[in-house]
């Protein structure tokens, strides 16, 4: 019998080979996808934010970018070099920075053969400032959460006895990545005071399940659908150093980043407290030409001149109705903090102002 058996499970397992057919893959299934433009959060800002520093009249610095080193104690968790995620917004779209190559295998080769007297062009292109730092934090699943919800229903009675069920879990855990960025000169490496950034960024790995289950006189059939997930962190650092560079050129350069992307960022209080600062310790004509500057900026003429004329004075009386300006004297430090801290800067802006608020703007 048990012989029997075997040889009609054999005959079973064979029939059943038969009868199934191996899986193929469609061409279109095989074709690999085209490359695309890897457009990040960010690109858009760091357009605004070169033509913020050609508004401002700033200088242009030659800048290098160190290594920025992975300082967690997961090695393996994060990339060993995150500068390429700080240079190539810079070579993309600020040309208002000239950036320095960092390569120390070639500085010591040029150093040892004299590469400075052969090409004398390369001591000219010693940077004037140098961004430094790392990543300083990776916690992976610091904080787990997760959420169920059951409903059982049951039918009739007696042995024949119908039972459903319906489970819906959802579940998420995050994880934090750090990063530190600061600014020093190249000449005496001193590091710039108040020019730096730190900041962190979540990434979260979420799942849902769903299942429904039917029951019959103890007998039954279920159905479940998974959903996870996964954000990427190496995107996510990408996202953190863009940001982290952006407030840090803005400190450099004491100009209102936080303008440049969107939605806009929080007003930076070290940048606004040092504009403030600066009108407080100027003289009467000096304090004109910062007001001056931002009648510009609101998309009026003004020649800063130091010495405020009729119709600049009626621009000013216009900006503070449209805007709602508190304070209605120019010369008061509250009105100047009105002024900077409202300026649209770019025309979108100044058509998203024009829309909410229309006021006749002088001839």
């Amino acid at each position: 019998m048990k012989i029997k058996k075997i040889i009609g499970l054999a005959v079973a397992i064979t029939l059943l080979t038969g009868c199934i057919e191996e899986p193929k893959f469609s061409k279109k299934e095989q074709q690999i996808a085209l490359p695309f433009d890897n457009q990040s959060y960010f690109s858009e800002a760091f357009k605004k934010l070169n033509s913020l520093l050609i508004a401002f009249n700033a200088p242009i610095y030659r800048v290098q970018v160190k290594t920025i080193e992975n300082l967690t104690s997961a090695k393996n968790a994060m990339p060993m070099d995150s500068s390429s995620f700080i240079k190539t917004p810079i070579i993309l779209n600020m040309n208002h920075i000239k950036l320095v190559a960092y390569e120390p295998i070639f500085n010591k080769y040029e150093t040892k053969t004299t590469g400075f007297v052969y090409f004398p062009e390369m001591k000219k292109s010693i940077p004037q400032l140098v961004i430094n730092g790392g990543v300083t934090q990776f916690d992976k699943g610091i904080i787990s959460t997760s959420d169920n919800f059951d409903i059982d229903a049951e039918f009739g009675g007696g042995d024949w006895r119908t039972d459903a069920r319906f489970n819906h879990d959802n579940s998420d855990s995050f994880s934090q990545i750090a990063l530190d960025l600061s600014i020093f000169r190249y000449k005496d490496r001193t590091y710039l005071s108040g020019v730096a950034s730190k900041n962190k960024i979540e990434i979260h790995r979420k799942r849902k399940k769903n299942r429904f289950g039917m029951f019959l006189n103890g007998s039954g059939i279920g159905y479940s659908k998974y959903a996870t997930l996964q954000q990427s962190k190496d995107e996510a650092l990408r996202i953190l150093s863009e940001y982290s560079l952006i407030q840090l050129l803005g400190r450099l350069y004491n100009i209102p980043y936080w303008k440049c992307t969107t939605p806009n960022m929080k007003p930076d209080e070290y940048i606004v407290n040092r504009a403030i600062n600066q009108f407080v310790s100027s003289k009467k004509e000096q304090k004109l030409k910062l007001i001056e500057q931002f009648i510009r900026f609101y998309g009026y003429n003004s020649k800063i001149d130091g010495k405020i004329s009729k119709q600049e004075l009626l621009i000013l009386s216009i900006i503070s109705k449209k805007y709602n300006f508190k304070s209605k004297k120019i010369l008061t430090t509250n009105f100047y903090k009105e002024l900077y801290l409202n300026a649209p800067f770019f025309k979108e802006n100044m058509k998203r102002d024009e829309d909410n608020n229309s006021t006749t703007q002088p001839s």
